[in-house]
């Protein structure tokens, strides 16, 4: 996949999405929590770096969870409002890229203070290079779990107010 269309298609999809039926939706927030409104991105799915840009884009960044209860808000908001069955992930900021096993994040630098790791994660796919934080509903249990950078999921996007 080319670079230009990469950037066309974050540019049309942050924009608008055209439904089949010729019908225009704006993208907008789609949630608020405190100081913070959140867009949670389902229609087209990114790698972690590709979901980083697509919300800077939007003029937004890549999901950052500053405490325990803005976790419960996301947490109770994707499991009640969206279709987040087995197997369902969504890219946060969470990653360890720059030192292994030392979890920030990207969006404002900040380490991770929140330890809402699902049971065994972070496990770096034991050596094997999962550097980047997600959402992941392994089973029915919801909860954060690092992963392959490359690997494309939905994600979150959000702005401070």
């Amino acid at each position: 996949m080319s670079t230009r269309f990469l950037i066309s298609l974050v540019l049309c999809a942050a924009t608008i999405y055209v439904l089949p039926e010729g019908r225009i939706v704006k993208r907008q927030v789609t949630h608020t929590f405190k100081n913070k409104q959140y867009y949670v991105e389902t229609l087209v799915k990114a790698n972690f770096h590709n979901a980083f840009m697509f919300c800077q884009r939007l003029g937004m960044q890549l999901l950052t969870i500053d405490s325990n209860d803005e976790y419960d808000y996301i947490f109770n908001t994707i499991k009640s409002e969206f279709n987040f069955g087995r197997d369902s992930k969504l890219w946060t900021s969470g990653t360890d890229l720059g030192h292994e096993g030392k979890f920030h994040w990207l969006s404002t630098g900040f380490s991770m203070k929140i330890n809402k790791w699902l049971s065994g994660q972070p496990d770096n796919d034991h050596g094997r290079g999962e550097h980047c934080v997600e959402f992941w509903n392994n089973k029915g249990s919801i909860g954060l779990n690092d992963d392959r950078c490359h690997i494309t999921n939905y994600f979150i996007c959000e702005k401070r107010t």
